[in-house]
């Protein structure tokens, strides 16, 4: 049997959508990626992440930490993997709205890029 849960899909430059996944890891793996990381954002919802994505596909920011990747938003409950309720999802989607995200996300590009390449050019020249 292929239960099928409701879940927020967010993808790097695009508002959070919510979608119906089966609630399989082995799927939500081919998905996101196989080195996963999950983050408890409370008691019953968890942040599932890719724990390879790339600084170029930096998508939100939690608190201090810059989630990369596309990640969804998965609720819990006795250990399985459940439909996010209502209010769940009005939260999480407010929470990761794009534009309350976005300006951050390309000031840490433009100064990580910044630094990566003036001490790439450094090296450069030094060599």
């Amino acid at each position: 049997m292929n239960r099928k849960i409701k879940a927020l899909l967010v993808m790097p430059g695009k508002e959070a959508q919510l979608v119906k996944i089966p609630a399989n890891i082995k799927f939500i793996k081919s998905f996101i990626g196989e080195n996963l990381q999950k983050v408890r954002l409370n008691n019953d919802v968890i942040l599932i992440a890719n724990r390879d994505s790339k600084f170029e596909d930096a998508n939100r920011l939690l608190g201090d930490s810059l989630i990369l990747g596309t990640f969804l938003i998965v609720n819990f409950k006795n250990n399985h993997r459940v439909n996010l309720n209502n209010r769940q999802i009005r939260k999480y989607t407010n929470t990761f709205l794009l534009r309350k995200h976005s300006r951050k996300i390309e000031l840490l590009k433009k100064e990580y890029f910044k630094n990566y390449y003036s001490s790439t050019n450094q090296n450069l020249i030094a060599a």
